[in-house]
C-alpha cells in the first residue's frame, strides 16, 4: 500500500497467499484516489459475474464504511449521473468494474490506474493477453499512470503473476528475531520444524514453530507476531553491474557471519534504505560502487502465510496441510495458497536463465579449446533472421560461439545474400585452428518457406538444409534427424527434412543444460551472451497431457515468452546429427581435430567450405549425401553413363 505512492513506481505485481489482504490493497489504492486524486480507474476481475460480485461484496460495503467516500460515491448526484453495479462516478474520475473475459470491456476507455486482480483465472482472448490489452488504455496518462495486479500463483511456467513478479524487483520482507535481533527471510521449509513421536516416523504438526537461522530459538506465536512488527521489504532481484553478477539474497547470507562478528549489519551492506517511511523499500546496492543497481518503477511482493497476522495461518496449521498434501494436486494448493510460489509438477529436471547467466565464460578466442565441429541454426522470422553458431567437442560438448541477426524479409535478395555471406565465415581458435560451418538448418516452417527452400536447394553441396519441425502434438519422440530420407534429394525433388524437436529438447533443457561440469553434454557460453537469451533458451516447459486415457509430455512455451535461442539451439544440434547420419563420427574428429599439430589449418572444412562456393550439378544428390551402398553405385554410375552418351 505504501508502494502506490512510492516515487518512481508505475507498476506493481503481488504474488502473495491467500487471504493476505490482496484485495485489500485494491480497495485502498481505489479509495485513495478517488478522495485525494480522482481519475480515471478500472478493476478487472476473471469475470462479468465475478466483477459484479467484487462489487456488491467489497467495493460497495467499502464505500459505505467509509465516511470520506459515502459523500463522493453513491451519492444522489452520482446516481443521475448513471452510476450503476460496474460503474462508479465521483468528481473528478469514475471506477469501472469489468470482466477480462471481454476485450470490449478493457479497451474502450482511456484510463489512468489500472488494478488486475485474480490475474491467473484470465483466459486468454483471440486478441490477446488480457494484461496487455487493459495496460494499453494508460497510453493517455502515462506520466502518471499505475499497473497493479495481484494473485496467488500457480503452476511453473504458467502463472501471470509469477511472469509479471520476475520482471519486477522482487520484494521479499525479512523480519528481525525477537531474541537476537537477527534478520532474516522467513521459509517453510527452512525455518519451521516439528516434533516427531518416540518411533521417529509420526509427525506432531502441533509443535510447529519458526525457529532462528542464527541463534536456534523456537519462537511462540506470540513472538511471531511482535516480529511482524520488524517487517522490512528488501529489493532481491539479480543485477549486474560493475561487471559483476549480484544476488543479493547470496550477498546477504555471505556478508551476515562476517558482519556480525565485527558489530556491523549485513543489511547495510547489500541495500541501502531508501524513503521516509521506515516502512519503505530498501533498495539493493552494488557491492563495488554502492549503487542502486535495481529499477524501482516496477514493485513487485511475495510473501507466504508465514507473514500473516491470522491465527489460522500460524505454523501448527501450515505445518498440518504440508503433511495433508499427499499427491501432486495437493502440494499444487499448498504451495499455491500457502507458500505464494508456483509449483512445477514432476517433469523432468530444469533449469532457470539466472544459473545459466551466472556460469558465462571468457574464452582465449573466437573458437575455444575442444571444439572440433562447428554447425548453425537458422530462424527465420518475418523481418529478420537469427543465426547461432555452435562448436560441437567429444561427447556433444558444446560451446556458444556466435549469435548474429541480419535484419530483413527472407525473401529479399539483400537478406539472403548477407546470410549467404556470414554462413561462409571462417572461425578460428588460439592455436591458429581454421573451422568453417560444417552444416547448417534453416526454419522453414514460418512465412518464407518458398525462398528457404530455394535457398537451401541452392546449397546442398555445403549442406544447409531446409528443415521443419514435427507435429507431435501426442508428445511422440522421434529422432532428431530421420533415420529415412527421401530417395532422392536433388533440387527438382528437394523436401525440407522433419526433424524431432521433442527429443531434440529433452536433450537440451533435460539432460545437457542442468550439467554442472565440463564434459559430455556440457554447454558452455561466452559472456556476450545477456538475460534475455537465456530466458529464451529456457523458456519452454513439459506439460503433462491426458488424452483418451493416454497420458503424455510435451513442450509448451508460456503465453508471453519468446524461445527464439531454443530454437535456434534445436536446429544447431540438428544440424550436428545431420552429419552423423552421414557419416561423421564426432569423437573421432574430436580426436583428430585437437590432436593436430598448433597453427595448422583445418583443411577438410576449409576445403569443403571452398568446394561449396562453386555451382553443385542440380541434377544429383551431393557427394556428402550419397549412400556408399554397392546397389546405390551401381544405379549412379548406370545414370552417370546415360548421360554421357545423351
Amino acid at each position: 500500500m505504501l508502494a502506490f505512492t512510492e516515487p518512481g513506481v508505475r507498476k506493481i505485481s503481488a504474488m502473495v497467499a491467500t487471504q493476505l489482504l490482496k484485495s485489500t490493497l485494491i480497495e485502498n489504492i481505489m479509495g485513495y484516489h478517488a478522495h485525494l486524486d480522482p481519475c480515471p480507474m478500472l478493476i478487472v476481475q476473471p469475470k462479468d459475474t465475478a466483477a459484479l460480485q467484487f462489487s456488491k461484496e467489497r467495493v460497495a460495503p467499502f464505500i459505505k464504511a467509509t465516511p470520506a467516500l459515502r459523500g463522493l460515491i453513491g451519492s444522489s448526484k452520482t446516481r443521475a449521473a448513471g452510476d450503476t453495479v460496474d460503474y462508479k462516478a465521483f468528481p473528478g474520475g469514475f471506477l469501472g468494474i469489468v470482466g477480462a473475459g471481454s476485450p470490449d470491456n478493457l479497451a474502450r476507455r482511456p484510463i489512468r490506474i489500472i488494478l488486475f486482480d485474480e490475474v491467473d483465472k484470465y483466459l486468454p482472448l483471440k486478441e490477446g493477453d488480457p494484461l496487455l490489452i487493459g495496460a494499453e488504455r494508460l497510453a493517455t496518462f502515462e506520466s502518471n499512470s499505475l499497473d497493479v495486479a495481484v494473485c496467488s500463483p500457480t503452476i511453473t511456467g504458467e502463472s501471470k503473476i509469477e511472469a509479471r513478479y520476475s520482471q519486477s524487483d522482487q520484494r521479499r520482507a525479512s523480519v528481525s528475531c525477537p531474541d537476537c535481533g537477527h534478520r532474516q527471510f522467513l521459509d517453510f521449509f527452512k525455518h519451521i520444524h516439528w516434533d516427531r513421536g518416540a518411533d521417529g516416523k509420526t509427525h506432531k504438526p502441533e509443535t510447529a514453530r519458526i525457529y532462528c537461522e542464527a541463534c536456534g530459538v523456537g519462537w511462540s506465536e506470540g513472538q511471531r507476531l511482535r516480529a511482524l512488527g520488524t517487517i522490512r521489504w528488501h529489493q532481491t532481484r539479480n543485477f549486474e553491474c560493475c561487471g559483476d553478477l549480484q544476488n543479493p539474497l547470496e550477498a546477504y547470507s555471505a556478508s551476515y557471519d562476517i558482519d556480525a562478528a565485527n558489530g556491523v549489519s549485513a543489511v547495510d551492506r547489500v541495500w541501502d534504505w531508501w524513503a521516509s517511511n521506515r516502512h519503505a523499500v530498501y533498495r539493493a546496492k552494488c557491492r563495488h560502487c554502492s549503487a542502486w543497481a535495481v529499477p524501482n518503477e516496477h514493485a513487485g511482493f511475495q510473501a507466504s502465510k508465514l507473514y500473516s497476522p491470522w491465527a489460522n495461518d500460524a505454523p501448527p496449521k501450515m505445518a498440518a496441510k504440508w503433511l495433508a498434501a499427499v499427491d501432486e494436486d495437493g502440494k499444487l494448493t499448498f504451495y499455491n495458497t500457502q507458500l505464494a510460489l508456483t509449483y512445477r509438477k514432476n517433469t523432468g529436471k530444469q533449469i532457470d536463465g539466472d544459473t545459466l547467466l551466472a556460469r558465462r565464460e571468457i574464452w582465449d578466442a573466437v573458437v575455444p579449446d575442444g571444439v572440433a565441429k562447428i554447425t548453425a541454426g537458422v530462424d527465420v522470422q518475418d523481418y529478420r533472421v537469427e543465426i547461432e553458431i555452435v562448436g560441437w567437442g567429444r561427447d556433444e560438448e558444446s560451446w556458444s560461439i556466435d549469435h548474429e541477426v541480419i535484419d530483413g524479409e527472407f525473401s529479399s535478395p539483400e537478406t539472403r545474400a548477407a546470410l549467404d555471406a556470414y554462413l561462409q565465415r571462417k572461425w578460428q581458435r588460439a592455436d591458429g585452428r581454421i573451422f568453417a560451418i560444417g552444416a547448417a538448418c534453416i526454419d522453414s516452417g514460418g512465412h518464407h518457406t518458398t525462398a528457404v527452400y530455394d535457398f537451401s536447394k541452392a546449397n546442398l553441396g555445403r549442406q544447409i538444409w531446409a528443415i521443419k519441425g514435427e507435429s507431435a502434438q501426442t508428445g511422440q519422440r522421434n529422432p532428431v534427424w530421420p533415420t529415412k530420407r527421401p530417395s532422392t534429394r536433388s533440387k527438382k525433388t528437394y523436401r525440407p527434412t522433419v526433424i524431432g524437436v521433442n527429443a531434440a529438447k529433452d536433450t537440451i533443457l533435460l539432460s545437457y543444460l542442468p550439467r554442472e561440469k565440463s564434459g559430455p553434454g556440457y554447454m558452455h557460453f561466452n559472456v556476450d551472451r545477456d538475460a534475455g537469451y537465456f530466458a529464451q533458451l529456457t523458456a519452454e516447459r513439459i506439460e503433462i497431457k491426458e488424452r483418451g486415457g493416454h497420458r503424455y509430455r510435451v513442450w509448451t512455451l508460456p503465453t508471453g515468452r519468446a524461445n527464439e535461442a531454443l530454437d535456434l539451439r534445436v536446429y544447431a544440434y540438428a544440424a550436428l546429427h545431420g552429419l552423423m547420419h552421414r557419416g561423421f563420427k564426432l569423437n573421432r574428429e574430436a580426436e583428430r581435430v585437437n590432436g593436430s599439430p598448433r597453427g595448422e589449418p583445418d583443411t577438410a572444412d576449409v576445403t569443403a567450405a571452398a568446394e561449396a562456393s562453386g555451382p553443385s550439378d542440380g541434377d544429383t544428390e551431393p557427394a556428402s549425401e550419397q549412400s556408399t551402398t554397392p546397389r546405390h553405385r551401381a544405379r549412379t554410375d548406370r545414370q552417370r553413363i546415360g548421360r554421357r552418351l545423351a
